[in-house]
């Protein structure tokens, strides 16, 4: 046994929460060899990344619903497919978005059958401008990534990889400015500026006009699937397959998985952590605690201010936990005859993620109202039917539609949600109506998860899945606030692990991954990959490829119109597939 061997044996370390960034943290250091606990406070390991059985019967993915960020290489590391996950993609659309007059926007997986269709429906102009898009957010991407799956560098540093570039004017574009400034920059059509909008918007606490909303829609640049760049997919058995999957191989390395173990407190002594006291009294005395829960809920409420030093409080004091979001779920018994479509059997309109109703001017309206404390007078809707790619999910003949709304304050002024739940519902199910009319008579039950229910039963603070704000002074090194490495607290021994952690949001792992990454450092213990803030290397990167050949080319006005023709062909699609695949390496 090694030096290195014996140190991680010797070290006991507990996990705070089983969400996926939780489970991904206790599956690296278990492969380690340190001696691992994942205490979950709910009877289901996942935290905002599970399926449910809410409605009995019938079973969903209760919060995050489809895979575009979850990162290759902790799929890799962790042998996710070997302990049961199973990720696919739909057979054609990856997305639809219906407007109110039944106008239909598709994303394929087949690039040029979406790019064909913009051209057709809304012409020329359109079709350059989200060709445009596609190659700013693939470079955006390429200036993003190395710092994924690193310590986050500090955002000077982040700023300097766009000027050693030459690309300002697109961190001005996609990082600093609003995403209504960015979609209004390439598309004319409303329903394309209202479909690009919606990513800018999530578990914000804004609307489209907000400066810094931008950075949400450049955020999701970094995701990929299946090896494909604007691809992203599901997973078989819905988004609890992936926790499931994290788990097992975490257990499998002799991580021990707790259910049903709440945490009440983390217990500190002279400034070191030393474990764990649970809700019933009991403590677990270990070296290192590593919280999945959001940083407000950790420091403030786990730990306690007493204990932390003034300088975090005062940060901590002003992180931003609006913008939240509900959820309702509806099963029926027959598919939505989606208005433009009207047809209820199974089509390309309902396998997706499909997006009723989006304008700018609704979003705008929404930011004004959830500023108030108020509940929309109209909203759009995201909607899901998991049911007609995978029938595990509800008996035959039956579906689940998962349906979402954004820009919700978490507390209601003059009211609360438990009192408006009931009414919410019924006006989600009459937004949905007004685009599938035919379900009037086909819904069989609903059940709502409101921003106040994230909180109470997934102990999210402010009811935002995101675990805070994406804001401009909270990312890269200033999330959740400075900390060492991005993830040690001032306090020995204590790690931070979730969302609220660099890079961010979404089921993507990274979080997890970097705060395993910087335990095992303090341990002096060798990583599995490489982990360092390499910014000769990023940078390297911006000043040596200063744009794709694609890129140089389409400035062209020429070429231009030749590429955008090509494109539309589907005899491009192997070189389509060729520019759109992801370039990442070490996975």
């Amino acid at each position: 046994m090694t030096g290195n061997d014996t140190m991680a044996t010797a070290k006991k370390v507990i996990i705070v929460g089983g969400g996926h960034n939780g489970l991904v943290t206790a599956g690296y250091l278990a492969r380690e060899g340190l001696d691992v606990t994942v205490l979950e406070s709910r009877s289901v390991v996942g935290g905002a990344a599970v399926t449910e059985e809410l409605i009995p019967g019938y079973r969903m993915s209760t919060a995050s619903f489809v895979v575009g960020l979850l990162r290759p290489e902790v799929i890799s590391d962790l042998n996710l497919p070997e302990h049961g996950l199973e990720l696919y993609a739909s057979d054609e659309a990856i997305s639809c978005t219906i407007g109110e007059d039944g106008s239909s926007f598709f994303m394929w997986r087949d690039l040029d059958r979406t790019l064909s269709g913009i051209k057709k429906t809304f012409g020329q102009q359109d079709l350059e401008g989200f060709m445009s898009f596609g190659m700013d957010m693939q470079e955006i991407s390429r200036l993003m990534n190395p710092t994924i799956m690193a310590p986050p560098p500090e955002l000077s540093t982040f700023v300097r990889y766009f000027e050693q570039s030459g690309n300002m004017t697109l961190f001005e574009r996609f990082i600093s400015g609003s995403v209504r400034d960015l979609v209004e920059h390439y598309f004319q059509a409303d329903l394309l500026q209202s479909h690009f909008v919606f990513p800018g918007l999530v578990s914000m606490y804004g609307g489209p006009s907000s400066p810094g909303t931008a950075y949400l829609l450049a955020y999701h640049s970094v995701g990929e699937f299946m090896g494909q760049f604007g691809l992203w997919g599901y997973a078989k058995g819905g988004m609890g397959a992936i926790t499931q999957s994290l788990a097992r191989s975490a257990a499998s390395h002799g991580a021990d998985i707790r259910t049903n173990t709440a945490v009440r407190k983390i217990v500190t002594s002279n400034g070191k952590t030393t474990g764990v006291e649970l809700a019933d009294g009991s403590t677990i005395d270990a070296h290192i605690v590593v919280s999945n829960a959001d940083p407000v809920r950790t420091l403030f409420d786990l730990v306690g201010q007493k204990h932390l030093p003034a300088d975090l409080i005062q940060s901590m004091e002003t992180y931003d936990s609006r913008g939240s979001m509900a959820r309702v779920y509806v099963v029926v018994d027959e598919l939505p005859a989606f208005i433009g479509f009207n047809a209820s059997e199974k089509g390309a309109e309902h396998e997706g993620h499909i997006f009723l109703g989006p304008s700018v001017e609704l979003f705008e309206n929404g930011w004004d109202a959830q500023r108030r404390g108020r509940i929309p007078d109209d909203f759009a809707l995201e909607v899901l039917i998991d049911t007609v790619r995978d029938d595990s999910f509800a008996p035959s003949g039956k579906h689940v539609l998962i349906l979402g709304v954004q820009q919700l304050p978490f507390e209601l002024a003059g009211s609360n949600w438990d009192e408006k739940k009931g009414e919410f519902t019924r006006r989600v199910v009459n937004k949905l109506l007004q685009f599938a009319p035919n379900l009037r008579d086909h819904i069989l039950a609903t059940r709502c998860h409101t921003p106040l229910d994230w909180a109470r039963s997934y102990h999210l603070t402010g009811g935002n899945i995101y675990h805070g704000a994406m804001s401009l002074s909270r990312i890269f090194a200033g999330r959740p606030t400075h900390l060492r490495n991005g993830y040690a607290t001032p306090i020995d021994g204590l790690y931070l692990c979730g969302s609220g952690t660099h890079p961010g949001g979404g089921v993507m792992g990274a979080s997890g991954f970097n705060a395993a990454m910087a335990v095992l450092t303090d341990l002096d213990i060798a990583t599995p990959r490489p982990w360092q803030i390499d910014e000769a290397c990023s940078a390297g990167r911006a000043v040596n490829g200063r744009k794709s050949w694609a890129s140089a080319a389409f400035e062209n006005a020429t070429l231009r119109k030749i590429m955008s023709g090509v494109a539309t062909s589907p005899l491009s699609r192997p070189l389509n597939r060729l520019l759109t695949r992801s370039r990442r390496s070490g996975t």
